[in-house]
């Protein structure tokens, strides 16, 4: 049996060793493929809704906010002390009520128009412009000695009519499997929510959001939040969930702006391109829900020789964003500058109610990561005996 064996290998001109290896990579081909295939199969069964409920901030940069959603992500980069800045500067548009109270009638009444007796028209709606702005900055860092990783996240978000402040710590072990790290983390968090007295000065008086808002100062609320986090060299993919306790009330009426449980569902692909120019084309996917309301966050990133990238992502119901940025010290050999990463995005909404006369045209997006390894090994120095350089004496 075995000489037929080599008898056709060699009569077909393939070695036995070709043949395994070109199984091997076929093989490998079918399983990326259907990697992501099920992928989005996955994400095509869960329904459309619309989103109204009040969660965690989005940023158009999220596969660099993933320590945030996600515990498990932190401390990526072994020996490695990492930052992350990210700011965003954008604005809301909500109908102007107070010429209601004034005038003591509803502006959306017809009205008799002067200049054609019998016919009626719609008053103009007013809008009232306000700014939003979301800031983050996270720090985080793989600690050889405790196998593990810590990092402390700030954050304010002033969106709407609130004006949070929060703060999470938290830990995260790393275990290497199969060529990858397995990171599984756990946040602790607190969060300050005080009304945003910008919005309350546009509500009618009366209206049930006004006086609920005007009664409560502030909220304060401890959580929990869990995630799993797997990186491969081209490809990486978690799960997450955060505020797991409905945010446990430390101060303020328990009845009121409680944050729902929400869950994340994050992955990433690499795909290095076969050509003279070194470029790779970079998709991400972010899946964003409470179980009764989902956000939808798309991104595709082309990366030249590792340092110039650009892009588009796209945000459900929310808007579609272009993304430009740099590594700009990717090939130095300078530790302290390698570890730069700087970009910025333009966010185009798709609501028709962005375009009115006095509206917004969009948000602005900073993000700043830079990382450098702070673990310098020992060199030992000195004349002696190699039997006792374990003692340190030289």
């Amino acid at each position: 049996m075995r000489n037929s064996k080599r008898s056709w290998h060699k009569k077909n001109g393939v070695s036995k060793v070709e043949k395994e290896k070109s199984y091997f990579c076929a093989h490998q081909k079918i399983k990326n493929f259907m990697r992501i295939k099920y992928c989005f199969i996955v994400l095509l069964l869960f329904p459309f809704y619309t989103l109204f409920a009040q969660m965690d901030p989005q940023f158009s940069f999220f596969p660099w906010t993933q320590s945030y959603t996600n515990p498990g992500a932190m401390g990526e980069r072994e020996n490695h002390l990492n930052f992350t800045f990210v700011l965003r500067q954008g604005s809301l548009l909500i109908k102007d009520t107070t010429q209601t109270s004034q005038s003591g009638t509803d502006p959306s009444t017809p009205i008799p128009n002067p200049n054609l007796p019998g016919k009626k028209e719609k008053p103009k709606k007013n809008f009232i412009l306000l700014d939003q702005q979301q800031v983050l900055l996270h720090i985080d860092s793989y600690i050889k000695q405790i196998k593990g990783a810590v990092g402390v996240t700030f954050l304010k978000d002033k969106v709407g009519t609130m004006d949070n402040v929060g703060f999470r710590f938290g830990y995260a072990t790393r275990l290497k499997v199969r060529g990858g790290k397995l990171g599984i983390g756990l946040q602790l968090g607190f969060l300050n929510m005080k009304p945003n007295q910008a919005y309350l000065n546009y509500l009618q008086t009366g209206d049930p959001l006004d006086v609920i808002l005007k009664q409560s100062e502030t909220f304060l609320d401890f959580d929990v939040n869990f995630g799993i986090h797997y990186k491969a060299p081209t490809w990486y993919v978690g799960v997450s969930g955060t505020q797991l306790f409905g945010g446990l009330r430390i101060s303020g009426d328990e009845n009121l702006l409680r944050i729902p449980r929400q869950l994340y569902f994050s992955g990433g692909y690499i795909w290095n391109l076969n050509t003279a120019i070194p470029w790779s084309i970079e998709p991400h996917i972010l899946l964003h829900t409470e179980l009764k309301t989902w956000h939808l966050h798309l991104m595709a990133l082309a990366r030249y020789n590792g340092i110039v990238w650009f892009g588009l992502s796209y945000q459900h119901d929310n808007g579609i964003s272009a993304l430009v940025g740099a590594t700009p010290f990717y090939n130095s050999s300078n530790d302290y500058l390698r570890g730069l990463d700087v970009g910025v995005s333009y966010s185009f909404d798709t609501k028709k109610t962005a375009y009115v006369k006095g509206g917004t045209w969009g948000d602005f997006e900073l993000v700043v990561r830079y990382g450098f390894n702070f673990y310098k090994e020992k060199i030992l120095t000195g004349y002696g005996s190699t039997r006792h350089l374990h003692k340190n004496q030289y």
